[in-house]
């Protein structure tokens, strides 16, 4: 494993050498100190000539760092064969040894044809990395592979390309100017080049088995009698730490495992919960890899608190992770964890209401109908999606009593549980406990937990700026002012680390990414690369918003746009289908309607729903692939079919507004006048015929929460009042950000008052969850079995579907009809309805022509 040479400080502060000399000890030379040849800035090397051993053991020695065994590898003796001499080669980043038997060890000058040679590849991002001339033509160097997807490399004489070598037979023998050496091996080698024969090979080396050091990271890492501490500081030396009061200066270290520029300490003794916070040029920083924050201690404080992880296990040990068997099994549900419980209709124990465990209290009712979690497993979904839950900026630190609230869209700290949904903020350990013992909770129930991260800002430049300004874009993509610039490497690592932090950790499932669009997709497929590598069986779900905060980006062509998605799919990594949503329902803050509400012209005549239905495919070779082309899923996981989400009109509310009269809204989009539609019915039909859609598309289904009891955003529920739908200057029901409670908490009467919604939403939910041909795993599959029809005659009102996939039960026939009743022919054979646009329904026997309502999804099967 690799690691990061350390300073050692004790509990008061000393001098620390600046830089280590590494030595040899052992048998030949009576166990001294004998200096090691530096040959890179990581690499040492010695010649030894062993005998039999001494009066204790047989050959065998030690590297000793400091020639005075403060530290020392590796922790056992490192044993050789006798009478022989051994080249010694070691790696002061990963604590390798590796020995060679040589004929002697008398200074000879060696033979080589070449005058230098350089490794480069995907391992070490192509750069130039010199190789060691070892023994007479035979070149090495220790290269750590990490097995990435087209993972290669090529040999350098030059430096420049200019002499460089591959391999184009894949025979282990070099060509000039030839082919790039692919391979999926994983770890420490060594790889070595004969420059008289031109063979080339790689040999494992066998990594640390007992007593090795910890995988590096930054932050601060605790254990039991020192904890380290470490920052990534590119621009600064004058990098300090201060625990509990005392101060101590930072050194810098060797570059290891990708990260560059880093400044670390060991400070002795058990740390765990100490405040600390680091400061450069003298100004406090937040610790951006910190794992917890002091509540209340904004910019100026900056103090973080060391966490021994290990004792904040879930109440009763973790339970075994649901089940997952595709990712596009998946049914999303987003919710907030305030809204979800904070109303008392919800039902949760007052203590624990707008809080983690409230998430997931079972056994709460409103008048006997389930709430909380048990609404959830009763529903069907398979995953929940919580709005941030990471430590935010607003409310930092204020009690229960003030009602301050915000989704938690202005980050502060990356890897923080947010405080205000924690029981007791103040109590670290618990905090941690707490949140995990809610993503514990909701798998036992069979529930997955994705977190929504914000890694495109921060709550405002103070995070990073006093650290380095590199975090930040030059242009400001995120609409904030101060939008991540993941293109430098070590601000995309620290993303990939807490990424992989939270999934570790707190048993995350899957990430929705805020604003992903910021992002250039090469960035995105090394994060959803190192994910699924390090972990294999999770099946995590990896999508974000593919678009930006409405800036012009220099960057346009490299980042995620649906154009880029197909370059993501081998890394599981999708986006929001906002142009399926946007020609199902319209525009997402005004009147204007689509395909749901019967108008064909905003959902192309009825191709985008065509489309749409078979999940948006890419086809490499359409003629209209573009930057925003709606067909761009080159797997169906990528594209999760939605129409609302937290920000924009909620689904009721976008359904109630565009059916109102009289509609008067000011460029804000609040509403200043409106007639309320006459009857609702009409309005609840629209509803169900849109998610009845969403449920039946190839895809990853996804609803937003309370949609499925026609949740209102309006201040108390009030929607015939325009002055209901307004809050701040810039807010209101479609952006509801920092709305009190009486905008944004769920009222759980609703689930009563709309029955009937709630019981279409979980008939559909099932249906698509029984059926596997509605979720079919790749797009050869969906060109292979789905057969999609927009018949002229109808001018796009009918869109029909027929399913014959041979992994489901039965064969399908879905109808999607935006319009009034229409008689069509069924498939050959007779034919079950199983939905329509009420939900269930079981009518066996059919064949021939029947009659589908408009304003609807039908669904017919048919038993093999």
């Amino acid at each position: 494993m690799r690691t990061l040479p350390t300073l050692i400080v004790g509990a008061t502060l000393i001098s620390a050498p600046a830089l280590a000399d590494w030595h040899f000890r052992g048998t030949p030379n009576q166990w001294n100190a004998a200096a090691m040849t530096q040959i890179t800035t990581t690499h040492y090397q010695t010649c030894q000539s062993f005998l039999q051993g001494d009066a204790t053991g047989g050959p065998r020695f030690k590297i000793d760092r400091y020639g005075d065994w403060q530290e020392s590898y590796p922790a056992d003796d490192y044993t050789v064969a006798g009478d022989q001499s051994y080249r010694i080669d070691f790696y002061t980043d990963s604590q390798t040894i590796i020995t060679t038997p040589v004929t002697s060890c008398d200074s000879q000058s060696l033979a080589q044809n070449f005058a230098a040679l350089h490794f480069r590849g995907t391992p070490n991002q192509w750069a130039a990395e010199a190789m060691t001339l070892v023994d007479n033509n035979t070149w090495s160097l220790l290269v750590h592979f990490d097995g990435q997807t087209s993972q290669r490399f090529k040999f350098d004489l030059t430096g420049d390309w200019s002499q460089n070598y591959g391999d184009n037979q894949n025979d282990g023998v070099l060509d000039a100017s030839g082919d790039d050496i692919y391979t999926q091996i994983n770890g420490e080698y060594l790889v070595t080049v004969n420059d008289q024969t031109l063979n080339y090979t790689l040999t494992p080396v066998t990594p640390c088995t007992s007593d090795c050091p910890p995988l590096p990271t930054l932050g601060a890492q605790y254990q039991p009698d020192k904890t380290t501490f470490a920052i990534w500081s590119p621009d600064h030396s004058d990098v300090t730490v201060t625990v509990n009061g005392t101060a101590y200066p930072l050194g810098k270290v060797s570059d290891a495992n990708g990260y560059t520029d880093i400044y670390q300490v060991d400070v002795s003794g058990d740390l765990h919960l100490a405040e600390y916070t680091f400061k450069i040029n003298g100004i406090p920083v937040r610790d951006p890899y910190g794992k917890m924050a002091k509540p209340g201690t904004g910019d100026s404080e900056a103090i973080n608190i060391v966490m021994d992880m290990s004792r904040t296990a879930p109440d009763g040990g973790w339970a075994e992770r649901p089940a997952l068997v595709n990712r596009e099994d998946a049914v999303i549900y987003e919710v907030h964890v305030r809204d979800f419980t904070i109303d008392a209709s919800a039902g949760v124990s007052a203590d624990k209401r707008g809080k983690y465990l409230g998430m997931v209290e079972s056994g709460t009712r409103y008048n006997g109908l389930k709430t909380g979690i048990d609404h959830l497993v009763d529903l069907g979904i398979t995953h929940v999606q919580l709005l941030p839950v990471y430590d935010f900026a607003t409310c930092d630190g204020l009690p229960d009593s003030d009602p301050c609230y915000n989704w938690g869209y202005d980050p502060r700290n990356y890897n923080v549980p947010e405080e205000r949904y924690s029981q007791v903020p103040t109590d670290y350990e618990a905090r941690a406990s707490e949140f995990k013992t809610m993503v514990n909770e909701f798998h036992k129930a069979g529930i997955r937990v994705i977190m929504d991260v914000v890694y495109n800002h921060t709550y405002a430049k103070e995070m990073f700026e006093n650290i380095s300004n590199s975090y930040y874009t030059p242009t400001d993509l995120s609409g904030t002012g101060n939008s991540i610039d993941a293109d430098l490497p070590m601000v995309s690592r620290m993303i990939q680390d807490s990424l992989a932090y939270w999934v570790d950790e707190y048993g995350i499932d899957g990430f929705r990414f805020d604003l992903i669009g910021i992002f250039s997709y090469q960035e995105v497929e090394k994060w959803g690369r190192a994910l699924n590598q390090q972990f294999p069986d999770r099946n995590l779900l990896l999508y974000g918003e593919p678009w930006n905060g409405y800036a012009s980006d220099p960057k346009e062509a490299q980042r995620v746009r649906y154009g880029t998605t197909h370059h993501m799919v081998q890394e599981h990594v999708g986006v929001f289908n906002g142009a399926y949503r946007e020609a199902l329902k319209g525009s997402n803050d005004d009147t204007r309607t689509g395909y749901m509400f019967n108008n064909l012209d905003s959902a192309d005549a009825g191709w985008s729903i065509y489309d749409g239905m078979r999940g948006s495919a890419y086809d490499p070779n359409d003629s209209r692939n573009s930057t925003w082309f709606r067909n761009f899923a080159a797997d169906p996981e990528q594209s999760i079919n939605y129409i609302s989400a937290h920000d924009n009109f909620g689904l009721w509310d976008k359904v109630y507004l565009s059916l109102s009269g009289n509609v008067v809204q000011n460029s804000s989009h609040q509403i200043l006048s409106l007639t309320p539609p006459a009857s609702l019915d009409y309005a609840k039909r629209v509803v169900n015929f849109g998610m009845g859609m969403v449920l039946t598309s190839q895809g990853i289904g996804f609803v937003h929460a309370g949609d499925e009891f026609l949740r209102t955003k309006t201040d108390n529920e009030q929607m015939s009042d325009p002055d209901a739908w307004n809050f701040g200057a810039h807010g209101g029901t479609h952006n509801t950000y920092n709305a009190p409670d009486s905008f944004n908490s769920i009222k759980w009467q609703r689930r009563a008052d709309n029955a009937a919604t709630y019981d279409y939403f979980k008939a559909l939910i099932a249906l698509r969850r029984n059926h596997a041909g509605l979720r079919m795993t790749s797009n050869q599959d969906i060109a292979s079995y789905l057969t999609v029809s927009r018949p002229a005659e109808s001018g796009g009102q009918l869109v029909t579907g027929l399913i014959t996939y041979p992994q489901d039960t039965h064969n399908l026939f879905v109808v999607y009809n935006s319009g009034s009743n229409q008689t069509i022919s069924l498939p050959a054979g007779d034919w079950t309805l199983v939905a329509d646009a009420s939900g269930a329904r079981q009518q066996t026997g059919l064949s021939g022509s029947v009659v589908v309502e408009g304003t609807a999804v039908t669904v017919f099967t048919q038993a093999r």
